[in-house]
């Protein structure tokens, strides 16, 4: 029996994230941290409010996120003088190590999951998966 789409991609995604959970739990990161280093490592700094408007999360749990990145010392945090209410964002040494470990082992597992497909087939399947998140989010309202 063929699974549908909605099967493929909840059992691409678990299978995913069964190869990547020993990655956190060896680098002391949590689900949906690692995005958070890899932006700043992109980025060189940001604010909440920018990566939660980049990923479309709720601010509130990228602040929960980013306040235990803080306390792990991935991150620090500093005051803007002209806005009170928001902070700059850096990775410290640690968590740019971090970041980069992360980036190094992900796109190891991007390679595995891919082999054998051609640069052609690869760039087809980002165009359809793209069409896919298009078409989702203009069901749900957030083009």
């Amino acid at each position: 029996m063929r699974l549908t789409l909605n099967q493929l991609l909840f059992r691409t995604s678990q299978a995913k994230d069964e190869v990547l959970l020993p990655v956190l739990t060896e680098l002391g990161l949590g689900r949906g941290q690692p995005r958070i280093l890899t932006y700043l490592l992109d980025h060189e700094s940001g604010t909440q409010n920018e990566i939660a408007n980049y990923f479309e999360v709720d601010p509130a749990s990228v602040s929960r996120m980013v306040e235990t990145l803080r306390k792990n010392g991935f991150i620090t945090r500093t005051a803007i003088e002209d806005c009170r209410r928001s902070n700059k964002l850096e990775l410290t040494d640690k968590g740019k190590s971090t970041a980069e470990i992360w980036r190094e082992k992900y796109r190891a597992l991007e390679s595995k999951l891919l082999a054998g497909f051609s640069e052609e087939e690869k760039h087809q399947l980002e165009e359809l998966l793209q069409r896919v998140l298009d078409n989702a989010r203009k069901g749900s309202g957030n083009e």
